[in-house]
């Protein structure tokens, strides 16, 4: 088994328990794996919960980070190679907000499903929407439960850029989702573009959950 650790961070509004499928798999090809939770935590803090992870491994990990998770992931430095899982591959002026508004339908099916508390402060997915959004793919009771993991987070991190881009210096792979529902086909071909590699899997946004012994493997090909 290689002794390369690996990172795993989640998306907004998911949780640690949503990659459980994904994680028991590269425990068996992973020296360890960690899922560090960062839910609500503004951008900046999460990279500094996830740096500290990082720099404590016995050996540089292989990171990968889903979806927003990419834009933590992409700030590390120390990484063995940076793996973005439908992520977002972000540069220190940018912001995830910043990308969607030049969508030129500017009414996405993600979008429509956001949801936000009256402050401000909290903003979440529609329970009713979530599934078609992020687990289509997914066999239903899986999706089902997925969907009751769901969580509120911080609306800031839309707003926030990174505090590095390390992915210019990091070897990196990309994996595009071909039928992903959250963002315009634009933004994958750009992030893909960021990175040094990229693989295609024919799921949705959520393949950690639709097809994790897939996605085990293209982690596992990152470790030797």
């Amino acid at each position: 088994m290689p002794d390369t650790p690996v990172v795993l961070i989640h998306g907004s509004y998911h949780r640690p328990a949503h990659y459980e499928p994904l994680v028991s798999r590269l425990t068996q090809v992973a020296g360890r794996v960690s899922v560090p939770d960062i839910g609500m935590l503004p951008l900046p803090e999460s990279i500094r919960l996830v740096q500290d992870i990082v720099d404590q491994a016995a050996s540089p990990p292989v990171v990968v980070g889903h979806s927003f998770g990419g834009a933590v992931a992409g700030s590390l430095h120390g990484a063995r190679r940076l793996v973005f899982l439908s992520g977002w591959v972000l540069d220190v002026d940018e912001t995830a907000a910043g990308w969607l508004a030049e969508d030129p339908s500017g009414d996405s099916e993600f979008a429509r499903a956001l949801r936000f508390s009256e402050d401000g402060s909290q903003a979440w997915i529609d329970p009713a929407a979530a599934a078609s959004l992020f687990y289509a793919d997914c066999a239903p009771d899986a999706a089902a439960r997925a969907v009751e993991l769901l969580r509120p987070d911080t609306p800031l991190n839309f707003q926030l850029s990174p505090t590095a881009a390390e992915w210019k210096h990091t070897p990196s792979l990309y994996v595009a989702t071909r039928h992903d529902r959250t963002w315009p086909p634009a933004l994958v071909t750009e992030f893909s573009s960021r990175c040094t590699e990229t693989v295609t899997v024919d799921t949705g946004h959520s393949p950690y959950l639709s097809a994790p012994d897939r996605v085990a493997g293209i982690i596992g090909g990152c470790l030797g």
